[in-house]
């Protein structure tokens, strides 16, 4: 085995980064908009860029609670390119988040193929790109509001990373701690980071029986991480009210989200997952020994069951897993498919020669079963949403143009819920008509103003045309109605 840090595996880290950021601009470019949509009326339009000028935003106002997140990153990264910019441009928000992304996606790469031989790592990149294309967390892709998801990520698979070596140094703990208090104030996900940890101390004490002083040097960074992440928790209103309040309401969640991407079929989670613990009852019934990398493998599989579980019983209450699970929290799930693939092929490469060959079908039946939900998935999405968005991107724009010039709050009724920038229209007139954002509004609400620096490079990047086409109102069959 080449070592890790070679030029080859550092190659193919760059290739995972090129291609992922590259999909995502794709998608952007055809049918990303400079509209705000939806919460960034309120936090961005309302709060952030108003206060940030007229002087009155100060330094611990971006630590106050958003629901349940703190969205420290997003609102310091908001305001940079705001400021860079001269204007708010959540375009520009969407080609940054590329980056955001592709670096989590070449995180998550290294995290499942550091480990590996250079064919084992060809293949994790293929699927990794694949699991990473934007179409289907299209959500996260063409709402710049959502580089919280990429921030939370960023932060805490590398302090899983560091944190969950055995034998840590202490600079792999200084670091580790530092980047896992990063992500307690980039999403409410962040608190997964010490519960992951701490549960992967327990199966190591439950192998291996180690003493008590054995288990603290193992788990003392995560206990001080839970107890930050205690003392930073909050709950909202929304929150509560979402929950789920039966058993139902909360399985059928849970089994959508876990059997992601067959998310109409909630059994799925049940093949889908069958690797993942395989891998745990061994270890703990210390009938197999893990192989290398295995412990972040099984921490990226934890991170996507937390989602599951904390997604179906915070919002099993509501409608959004109604029909199947919303696309912003793919990036969040894709992960436990990803690592049921590599446990998977563990699986197979330890099997015994007389098994070697069943385990091969099985894992060639999982597999096939894996890609069905997944191209079902995408043909979906595409039809339902990339197409008809692509056909007229500018579709909001013209609403929000036409509203900016009447204030009707009737032009957006019976307008499917994605051209709709925000379900209170006073909420947008407000932002529009605010004295403070005079000259500082998206581009296609200030056509006559010049664009700021990062808006032209961004246009010319993606190739965008100057302005929108008049209003025409769009059919509602073309878009997605529900939202998801």
């Amino acid at each position: 085995m080449k070592n890790r840090l070679s030029r080859p595996g550092c190659l193919s880290w760059a290739v995972v980064f090129f291609l992922v950021a590259a999909a995502q601009l794709g998608l952007v470019a055809v049918a990303g908009t400079d509209i705000p949509f939806q919460d960034q009326w309120v936090v961005e339009g309302q709060w952030l860029y108003p206060a940030w000028l007229s002087g009155s935003l100060g330094p611990m106002d971006l630590l106050r609670p958003f629901n349940e997140h703190r969205i420290l990153w997003t609102h310091l990264l908001n305001l940079g390119l705001f400021s860079a910019d001269g204007q708010w441009d959540p375009l520009v928000q969407l080609v940054a988040n590329a980056g955001l992304r592709a670096a989590c996606a070449t995180v998550v790469a290294w995290m499942l193929g550091r480990n590996l031989p250079d064919r084992g790592r060809l293949a994790v990149l293929g699927v990794v790109v694949m699991a990473f294309l934007p179409h289907l967390a299209w959500h996260n892709v063409l709402w710049g509001f959502e580089s919280q998801v990429f921030f939370v990520l960023g932060f805490s698979l590398p302090a899983l990373a560091l944190l969950g070596t055995e034998n840590r140094t202490k600079v792999q703990t200084v670091t580790g701690l530092a980047l896992g208090t990063a992500a307690l104030v980039a999403m409410a996900p962040g608190a997964f980071v010490p519960v992951l940890l701490l549960g992967l101390s327990a199966l190591h004490l439950a192998e291996r029986r180690a003493s008590f002083p054995e288990w603290w040097r193992e788990s003392w960074p995560a206990l001080l991480l839970l107890v930050i992440a205690l003392a930073l928790w909050r709950t909202s209103p929304t929150q509560t009210e979402l929950r789920a309040t039966s058993v139902g309401s909360f399985l059928v969640p849970l089994g959508r989200a876990l059997g992601w991407p067959h998310v109409a079929q909630p059994w799925a989670a049940f093949p889908l997952n069958l690797p993942l613990v395989v891998a745990v009852c061994g270890r703990l019934a210390r009938r197999r020994q893990p192989v290398a990398g295995e412990d972040w493998v099984l921490l990226l599989a934890g991170w996507g069951v937390a989602t599951a579980v904390a997604a179906a019983w915070t919002r099993g209450g509501g409608d959004e897993f109604a029909f199947g699970v919303p696309s912003r929290y793919v990036d969040f799930l894709v992960l436990l498919p990803l690592a049921n693939a590599w446990l998977l092929v563990a699986w197979v490469r330890s099997a015994v020669p007389r098994w070697r060959a069943s385990a091969r079908g099985a894992a060639v039946a999982w597999s096939l079963f894996l890609l069905i939900g997944w191209l079902g998935l995408s043909v979906e999405v595409m039809r339902r949403l990339v197409l008809p968005r692509a056909r007229d991107r500018d579709a909001p724009v013209r609403l929000v143009q036409e509203f900016q010039r009447t204030g009707d709050p009737a032009i957006f009724a019976g307008q499917p819920r994605l051209l709709v920038p925000h379900a209170d229209s006073s909420v947008v007139l407000h932002v529009l008509v605010d004295p403070r954002l005079r000259g500082a509004l998206p581009p296609s609400l200030q056509p006559s103003q010049p664009q700021g620096p990062l808006s032209r490079a961004v246009r010319k990047l993606l190739r965008r045309e100057a302005a929108p086409a008049p209003l025409i109102r769009p059919d509602s069959s073309s878009e997605e109605k529900s939202g998801r």
